[in-house]
């Protein structure tokens, strides 16, 4: 099926920027993220919701000299769409996951799993890009400016010394007309001309003049998925950064849906008003957890919702990680026969499914 991309790497390697080509197709990712997304609860059954769009607004308009030739001169993080590249591109090659990887023929559940961790982790990057004080926004939000998209330097450089990345390296797309900046529209436009950048035609605060038919009125790009260049076709497997951020994934996921059924006292799989409203609440404690920094209370609240939910782990995602339970429907029995002691997947466990793990059973005392 193609696991070998999901086993650890043999050898640490520093994690450079590969040479992108971007003149090939990139296979797209927002399409992967919209509409609605389905979480698989069982191998066979799921719930599905619609998750905050955060993959837009990253073709920026430039509207003066000052601005493009800031843009060309190099890569600046301030810049809404290299943030979003460079989360896409830790939540994906740093962590070693793939395109292939996305799109392999493997269980349902298992290929559910990776898509909530390739957007979960991009969340967690871009809410981490804030430091202590949370400045970092998305589109929608209020301070949101794709211009000058407020970020912690001090919060970058320790995710690129996270994944062995140098801060001084390119999230820019430089694909497209003008290395990137975009196509030129001119007055009395707007109209692509189909001109370089810089060259004859300019800005007014350059000297560009309508009279003398020489007057940019702003440079954009085409409307693409930039970041999808920044997500690799393969991978020799996965890092041992993205092992830890796999981990991280795999309690946000197991605690989103046990812990959502917990409260409501519900199971999540349904039409009904209380599988409804456990859906909702799903997405409540989604981006609950996705602004947790504690990552000790992370494996608390793990414990907690699968020690609440009685169920039993016996699914791998990834060797080395944590096991999942293959089943998150709440189990409401007052006395069940169940073992919810958290086990990693060892060496030679097989992903998906293990029905010879965690056989062992206590039992829960009558509430």
């Amino acid at each position: 099926m193609g696991f070998r991309q999901l086993s650890p790497l043999k050898t640490k390697n520093p994690l450079s920027i590969p040479v992108v080509d971007f003149t090939e197709t990139a296979s797209s990712i927002k399409e992967m993220f919209a509409g609605l997304i389905k979480i698989y609860v069982t191998p066979n059954s799921f719930f599905q919701v619609k998750l905050r769009d955060i993959f837009e607004q990253t073709n920026i308009k430039h509207y003066t000299a000052a601005e493009s030739r800031a843009w060309l001169s190099g890569p600046n993080i301030k810049y809404w769409p290299q943030q979003l590249n460079f989360a896409v591109f830790c939540a994906t090659q740093g962590c070693g996951i793939s395109r292939e990887v996305l799109e392999l023929n493997m269980p349902d559940q298992i290929k559910a799993f990776y898509k909530f961790h390739v957007y979960f982790t991009v969340r967690r990057i871009l809410f981490q890009m804030g430091g202590i004080q949370s400045i970092s926004a998305l589109p929608g939000d209020p301070s949101f400016n794709p211009l000058n998209n407020i970020y912690d330097m001090a919060a970058y450089k320790r995710i690129c010394g996270e994944f062995g990345i140098s801060p001084s390296s390119d999230f820019r797309f430089t694909g497209g007309k003008n290395n990137g900046l975009g196509n030129v529209f001119i007055w009395p436009g707007p109209e692509d001309g189909g001109f370089s950048y810089p060259g004859w035609m300019k800005f007014s605060d350059e000297g560009g003049k309508s009279i003398d038919g020489n007057l940019i009125a702003f440079i954009q790009p085409d409307d693409i998925e930039q970041y999808a260049w920044f997500v690799p076709k393969n991978s020799s497997g996965l890092t041992k950064e993205g092992l830890a951020r796999i981990n991280q994934s795999i309690e946000a996921f197991v605690y989103c849906i046990l812990g959502t059924q917990v409260n409501v006292r519900s199971s999540i799989i349904g039409d009904g008003g209380r599988a409804t409203e456990a859906q909702s609440e799903f997405l409540t404690l989604m981006e609950s957890a996705i602004i947790q920094p504690d990552l000790a209370q992370s494996v608390q609240r793990y414990q907690l919702a699968v020690d609440e939910a009685k169920v039993r782990l016996n699914l791998a995602v990834a060797p080395m990680a944590w096991l999942m339970p293959a089943n998150m429907i709440i189990n409401t029995a007052s006395v069940v026969g169940y073992n919810n002691k958290l086990k990693q997947a060892v060496s030679g466990t097989k992903l998906g499914l293990n029905n010879e793990l965690n056989t062992e059973t206590k039992n829960r005392p009558c509430s």
